[in-house]
């Protein structure tokens, strides 16, 4: 991706501030900063979901506006906190009914880690109502393989693991730090050190604007924006 003089207004007020920024292909970016501050939007306008924005967004050297959201949609994929389950088996959930060889999603499986889960409980386990029958961290694995049997090339993570214990949303957003060959973006609050060190990119936002970006060494070196909040999180 790469962002160029975005700009965004509801209404009188604005939400994004001449964002200007560069995701690089395969790399994986965490997006910081206070709530309200434009995260998720942003990652709503990679996702293609609003138009009215000045600026530019292009995918690949393609402006976002002129891409089907069909093509858009198959290549790139959100994770959200709520992840939606339906009452069907586990491999139904991540293949959503479409035929797929057992050698791809045993790919996926491996990927999204999820074959403790399988191990214990099979393929064909019933997750219930909205996966009642599974834990947080199991549902956004799923998710994870969801996006992965799709070939997403982009995966766009907004908060997926807020509402997770502190060990499983470590234990996901360090898998989530593992996969190759597709580029991941990723909202979090969670400030924990060696996790940080391990983006590619750290880009702070506040009020609507990028104040800082940069690798996790650079920005506690420079002791500004990023390392104040670093610094009360710990």
């Amino acid at each position: 991706f790469e962002v160029k003089d975005l700009n965004l207004y509801y209404g009188e007020k604005q939400a994004l501030k001449q964002l200007n920024l560069t995701i690089g292909k395969n790399r994986v970016t965490a997006l910081i900063g206070p709530s309200g501050c434009g995260k998720s939007t942003l990652l709503n306008l990679l996702l293609g979901g609003m138009e009215d924005y000045r600026g530019s967004i292009f995918f690949d050297a393609y402006n976002i506006k002129e891409i089907s959201k069909d093509s858009l949609y198959h290549l790139v994929s959100m994770i959200q906190q709520n992840v939606f389950v339906f009452d069907a088996t586990i491999r139904e959930n991540i293949t959503m009914y479409k035929e797929f060889s057992d050698s791809k999603i045993q790919d996926v499986l491996q990927l999204a880690k999820l074959e403790a889960l399988i191990k214990e409980k099979g393929q064909l386990y019933k997750c219930g109502e909205n996966g009642c029958g599974l834990s947080g961290g199991e549902k956004q694995r799923i998710s994870i393989a969801r996006s992965l049997l799709k070939h997403a090339s982009v995966l766009l993570v907004d908060e997926a693991t807020a509402s997770l214990d502190r060990e499983s949303a470590y234990e996901i957003v360090s898998d989530i730090l593992e996969i190759r060959d597709v580029t991941r973006v990723v909202v979090t609050h969670s400030l924990e050190e060696a996790l940080l060190k391990r983006y590619d990119q750290i880009i702070t936002m506040k009020d609507g604007r990028i104040v800082e970006q940069g690798k996790f060494e650079e920005l506690m070196e420079k002791r500004e924006y990023f390392y104040a909040l670093y610094t009360v999180a710990k």
